[in-house]
């Protein structure tokens, strides 16, 4: 964070000179507060690593004049406007240089595109009541991507103890249409099924290709429930694989599948999306990557495939034949429990 010296502002990026100048260019409402050479090098995407580094601590990486369009993970300016650029061999901190303080860990966390397991683990040596102090400080001072970062935290390394506070950033999420991000710490800080409801009852209003985008919020709770909500909410028209992706994800059995396959469409394209989605391959959605979903209660894959076949002799269409051609060549690799 900047700090007061006598009449002055410590530059935000180098933290070293006086800050004299606000930035507003991209954000008016949290604007950079620099020196003149660091505002300069700001506006020409040409920041030296650790300065991008303390900026996008503050500030998030994702708006403009710090986006990854500018500069890669590591505060390197990919096609910075100047003749004379040149890092001086100012790098930005490692994962291991901030892992001594809780402080310049977030840091880290919020310069990150996305966090990982190496991420959560470096916050074992801190007490869980003062991590979860810190990400509370720093939310509230965040904008919308810092905010979501914090939450992310809660969710994998504060865990239950960050129940009231997560439970108190529903709005925010609902507001931010981060919905997504806050249903991860519902699934793991709240008591069993409270966030699922929560989550259910926010989407009652959403309809049609909105309702697509948030339901993928549902993912995080792996709950039988989600699927019952499927059957309610599938539209007669127009169903994409995110239903599908959805269904895999909620603790699917292949007596749902068949009863699906034999009800014909749409819980039929819902259960052969399903089935895709139970199948790793490149390009697969993250989260599916994350969760690892399998098939509940089949034991013979040959019955995938028999079933498969009988309902392509019904369904024909293109979209059915792919698809299910796509299943019954991978179905050994389909995964199961």
């Amino acid at each position: 964070m900047t700090k007061e010296t006598g009449v002055n502002w410590i530059c935000q990026a180098c933290r070293q000179a006086p800050a004299v100048e606000d930035v507003r260019d991209d954000d008016p409402r949290q604007p950079y507060s620099l020196c003149h050479e660091c505002a300069d090098r700001l506006r020409h995407y040409a920041l030296r690593p650790i300065e991008w580094f303390n900026l996008a601590a503050l500030h998030g990486w994702t708006k403009f004049l710090l986006h990854d369009d500018f500069y890669d993970q590591n505060g390197e300016a990919s096609q910075p406007d100047v003749d004379d650029y040149a890092t001086d061999d100012m790098r930005a901190p490692t994962l291991e240089m901030c892992s001594g303080s809780l402080e310049r860990l977030i840091d880290f966390c919020v310069t990150r595109w996305r966090l990982g397991k190496e991420e959560f683990e470096a916050f074992r040596p801190f007490a869980t009541g003062t991590v979860l102090a810190a990400i509370e400080d720093r939310a509230d001072a965040g904008n919308r991507q810092v905010w979501e970062t914090m939450v992310q935290l809660c969710a994998n390394v504060v865990g239950s103890p960050a129940a009231p506070w997560v439970r108190a950033q529903f709005e925010r999420a609902w507001r931010d249409r981060s919905l997504f991000i806050w249903a991860e710490a519902a699934a793991k800080c709240l008591p069993a099924a409270e966030g699922l409801h929560k989550t259910i009852d926010a989407l009652k209003t959403v309809q049609g290709r909105d309702l697509e985008k948030q339901m993928s919020a549902l993912s995080w709770f792996g709950a039988p429930a989600v699927l019952d909500w499927i059957e309610a909410r599938l539209p007669r028209q127009d169903v994409t694989a995110s239903w599908g992706q959805l269904a895999s994800v909620s603790d699917l059995n292949w007596s749902r599948v068949q009863s699906w396959l034999a009800s014909g469409r749409p819980l039929s394209l819902v259960a052969i999306d399903a089935l895709v989605s139970f199948i790793p391959r490149q390009g697969q959605a993250r989260i599916l990557t994350n969760l690892d979903p399998k098939l509940k209660g089949c034991g013979d894959r040959s019955m995938i495939v028999h079933a498969l076949r009988t309902y392509e002799a019904q369904d024909g269409a293109p979209r059915v034949a792919t698809k299910c051609s796509f299943i019954i060549q991978h179905v050994n690799e389909l995964r199961t429990e």
